[in-house]
């Protein structure tokens, strides 16, 4: 029988080292040890996109809920306003993560990748001089198209394009 005392002290120690390690990650920030969704985002920037001028665009990585609600009532004038006190705001990335590109009209840069968590909301960014929104919520799809028209973007799932050929 030694040999059967000696199983459950093992499982004992596994169950409690596993209850630690459980305890442990409530007590710390586990969203780090989420895997990130790898995100293929191909840009088209139109030859006269925004008057003939750069695009500066943002893309969000939202982790506060409330944070997401009120960012995405927000139109991308006012992000590009008030981004810097968003940032001294909610400093240390525990809020968003951003990506910023500059895109210039008639430009076909490579595609990007990115990698959101899992857990958190998307947002797009455009600041086009002409009145609008100029901002999408990017959804769970993994290859992404956005097009920067002259006067707006707009977003297509590269999975949707594929599967109607």
């Amino acid at each position: 029988m030694p040999h059967a005392t000696g199983v459950r002290r093992r499982r004992t120690s596994l169950r409690h080292a596993l209850w630690a390690m459980l305890a442990a990650c409530a007590l710390a920030d586990c969203r780090a040890g989420l895997v990130p969704a790898r995100h293929i985002i191909e840009f088209h920037v139109a030859a006269q996109a925004n008057h003939n001028s750069p695009i500066p665009v943002t893309l969000l990585a939202v982790y506060d809920r409330k944070l997401f609600e009120r960012l995405s009532e927000m139109s991308a004038k006012q992000w590009y306003e008030q981004r810097n006190q968003l940032r001294r705001d909610f400093p240390g990335g525990d809020a968003f993560t951003e990506w910023e590109w500059e895109f210039v009209p008639g430009y076909r840069p490579p595609p990007a990748l990115v990698e959101i968590p899992r857990d958190a909301n998307a947002l797009v960014f455009a600041n086009y001089r002409s009145p609008g929104p100029h901002r999408i919520r990017l959804g769970p799809h993994q290859r992404l198209q956005i097009a920067l028209g002259e006067d707006d973007l707009s977003m297509t799932t590269l999975d949707a394009m594929e599967s109607n050929r």
